[in-house]
């Protein structure tokens, strides 16, 4: 009974510290406020996240409405960029652990991609594809009958 005791000491002592290094991890803009090549037009998923690109006919509107969406997220902060530059990041982190995931939105030309990915792990279980959907629904400009055919 003692060294089972112990044990969950311990295993509690790990659990809270880990718990501690994945919230407070820093997240470096210099690594995950990338843009890259702008992908097909649709939706694209992935193991680690989830891309969306829409052709918008005011890809600037477009893109602060989602910025300003994607602030309003709860647990959700920016990390580098702004709707001038036509780059945003965000960083947002899950409610219990507080794992952090990566959304980029960029402009390119008349389309607008949106890519949200994990920072740890291998496998994000669909989260940054139903995050990012949600936010396309609450953005006229991105849902399905608006924007540019």
């Amino acid at each position: 009974m003692k060294y089972l005791l112990g044990g969950l000491v311990v295993l509690a002592a790990i659990l809270t510290g880990f718990m501690f290094w994945v919230r407070n991890m820093p997240i470096p803009a210099e690594k995950y406020h990338v843009a890259g090549d702008m992908p097909e037009d649709g939706d694209h998923v992935g193991r680690q996240g989830f891309a969306a690109v829409r052709r918008v006919a005011d890809p600037d509107a477009a893109l602060r409405a989602l910025a300003d969406r994607m602030a309003a997220t709860p647990r959700t902060t920016p990390l580098a960029g702004s709707v001038d530059q036509g780059h945003v990041s965000f960083v947002t982190r899950s409610e219990i652990w507080g794992f952090p995931d990566i959304t980029n939105a960029w402009i390119a030309d008349d389309r607008l991609a949106i890519r949200g990915h994990l920072v740890i792990g291998s496998g994000d279980m669909g989260v940054n594809r139903k995050r990012i959907e949600g936010w396309i629904s609450d953005v006229p400009a991105l849902s399905s009958g608006s924007g540019v055919p």
